[in-house]
């Protein structure tokens, strides 16, 4: 026969009470109505060998959406599409972004990137 009992419990759970904007300063609030959160870019890569940043180094950046017009603005491709019936579809993967000492299936001696056997591979 199978007992139970009813106990209580608190749970402390850590969320996202806002992002800050590296640049400007500016606050983005999740479900906020002006939308400035969804619009953020979050940079988070490890520095490969003989990177500018330092070999190894983590490099992060948080920037709003106006600060990403106004600092690479000239270089980026925007191109008009319908986001309910798109033209053009982002898979979601990296092409050729692989670093070996960014992805933690090197160490653990599964493979090399590109091959079938690599974490994420289509297989």
């Amino acid at each position: 026969m199978q007992h139970t009992r009813t106990r209580t419990e608190t749970v402390t759970v850590t969320e996202t009470a806002h992002v800050t904007c590296d640049r400007c300063h500016r606050e983005m609030v999740p479900n906020d109505l002006d939308c400035e959160h969804q619009e953020r870019i979050a940079i988070r890569f490890r520095a490969g060998y003989s990177s500018v940043f330092g070999d190894g180094n983590l490099v992060e950046a948080d920037l709003c959406q106006h600060c990403v017009k106004e600092v690479l603005g000239p270089w980026l491709r925007v191109t008009e599409d319908d986001p309910f019936e798109p033209a053009h579809r982002l898979d979601g993967k990296p092409k050729g972004a692989w670093q070996e000492n960014q992805l933690p299936g090197r160490e653990a001696g599964l493979g090399e990137p590109g091959r079938s056997d690599w974490p994420g591979a289509d297989g």
